[in-house]
């Protein structure tokens, strides 16, 4: 163990902590509701939502996952930047709308939501089950990739892990939303920062030029390179499907919430694509991992072997530092969103429904600690491919909500019986095409698995929407502004 690389990282590790135990005192709460803890009393502005947002989806995992799979598929990781770029045209049509909906009849979840627009509690469940079963493999990817980074150092990677997470889950508890929300702010300075450097150092210190990593991308793998004829579908598909789910997620849902108005919704829709130049940069990173570490069996390596190689032990350290803030702000954000959909949509529905709003504080503040105690064991006990396998049926679900979430934003025939069949035979399909690739590959016959799912939801709703009524529980003036 390296006292002063570990001292590198706890010093970044608390200095976040105690920025997220004082965020209440950045800027006095106007609400006393349970909005307040949930969505920081749904007051921030296009500043505070673009860093909570661009937090939110830009993990750490995705600073080890994007370069570790351009590491071993090439340019098929160029997807990523594809479909983030595709969903926001996405979120600039239904997030201000829902927004709407979600300050007149102050939702906190999507299922809140649902629940209103079908009438239909059952549907507000499986909307619960699904975010929440979505959220605790993706917490713990976040951990994979502090582990990932951590390995390269001489840091002993569980204590800091729990010690960082400690910290998320006590400025969680204490102070909801607005923790997150402040300490994306230095987070995503130290990320920026880092991998601007990276992109304009690492090229120039092996290649001479970035033109020149390509050049000797192109020469030493022609294959990884181009697409191939069969990666054409998984490609269009995998950045499809991608575009499709992101915002269905409740972490997403809940940054949205967060907003003041409408307008700061589409206004994060138009700005969050300048996150986009980081994840292109990150991709190219792979690329020269396969100068400066050939032959590693595992990709996800990629990003730490090429810090680790090309830097001293010191640098390595601040740059796993920076990866390990890159986790804690997602962790946040997510367990929070995770609390909410239990409290308010299984136990609520389930167990008491007239339970008050400071109970319901206590709920899910003590589902927060519950949500990342599980998914550190989830990290620490289980392997990697269970943990990622956990994340791909999920993954593929959520974008399976699209007819309970998106479709009411816009018209109110589809009724909840349509929908709820839609939805469960659209999640049926998807989990039998995943058993079909043995749960390894998000792709069946070059076609993302969820868009199978997505096809039967449309011949479902096709067939049975005209047969029952309009649904009439909520105004489509409701989804309008002011």
């Amino acid at each position: 163990m390296n006292i002063l690389e570990l001292s590198i990282m706890l010093v970044f590790i608390v200095i976040v902590g105690i920025v997220g135990f004082y965020a209440s005192k950045f800027k006095p709460s106007l609400t006393n509701d349970i909005t307040e803890w949930s969505l920081g009393g749904r007051h921030f502005g296009t500043f505070i939502v673009w860093f909570l947002i661009g937090g939110d989806v830009y993990t750490a995992y995705t600073l080890i996952a994007v370069p570790g799979l351009a590491y071993g598929a090439g340019v098929l990781a160029l997807f990523a930047t594809s479909y983030v770029i595709m969903t926001y045209p996405i979120v600039f049509l239904t997030m201000p709308r829902l927004w709407n909906a979600a300050k007149r009849h102050g939702f906190i979840t999507a299922g809140d939501y649902v629940e209103k627009v079908f009438d239909s509690k059952f549907l507000a469940l499986i909307v619960g089950i699904v975010g929440i079963l979505a959220e605790l493999p993706y917490i713990g990817l976040q951990i994979f990739g502090m582990n990932f980074m951590l390995s390269v150092t001489h840091v002993p990677s569980n204590i800091t892990i729990i010690i960082s997470l400690l910290l998320v889950m006590g400025f969680t508890v204490f102070n909801g939303l607005r923790a997150p929300a402040l300490t994306a702010f230095i987070k995503d300075f130290f990320v920026w920062a880092m991998v601007l450097f990276l992109i304009i150092y690492i090229p120039i210190h092996y290649f001479g030029s970035i033109g020149h990593m390509f050049s000797w991308f192109n020469e030493h793998y022609p294959k990884k390179s181009v697409l191939a004829p069969g990666q054409i579908s998984v490609f269009g598909t995998l950045a499809f499907g991608s575009a499709a789910a992101l915002f269905l997620y409740p972490h997403a849902i809940t940054g949205v919430y967060s907003s003041k108005n409408a307008n700061t919704v589409r206004k994060n829709a138009i700005v969050l694509p300048i996150y986009n130049i980081m994840l292109l940069f990150i991709t190219l990173l792979g690329f020269a991992a396969l100068f400066v570490a050939p032959g590693l069996k595992n990709p996800n390596m990629a990003f730490p072997m090429l810090i680790s190689k090309t830097f001293g032990p010191i640098p390595t350290a601040l740059i796993g530092a920076i990866i390990i803030l890159g986790s804690m702000i997602p962790a946040s954000i997510m367990s929070i969103a995770s609390a909410n959909l239990f409290t308010r949509n299984i136990y609520k529905n389930l167990i008491n429904p007239n339970i008050s709003d400071s109970t319901e504080r206590i709920i899910s503040k003590v589902s927060v600690a519950i949500i990342i105690l599980l998914a550190l064991y989830l990290s620490l006990a289980m392997s990697p491919s269970f943990i990622i396998t956990l994340q791909l049926i999920a993954g593929s679900w959520v974008v399976q909500l699209f007819p309970l979430i998106f479709l009411p934003l816009f018209t109110n025939r589809v009724s909840k019986i349509p929908a709820g069949i839609a939805t469960i035979a659209g999640i049926a399909l998807t989990t039998y095409v995943l058993y079909l690739g043995h749960f390894k590959l998000a792709v069946y016959n070059g076609v993302w698995a969820g868009l199978y799912g997505i096809a039967i939801e449309i011949v479902v709703l096709l067939i049975l929407t005209f047969l029952f009524k309009p649904m009439a529980n909520i105004s489509l003036d409701d989804y309008l502004d002011d």
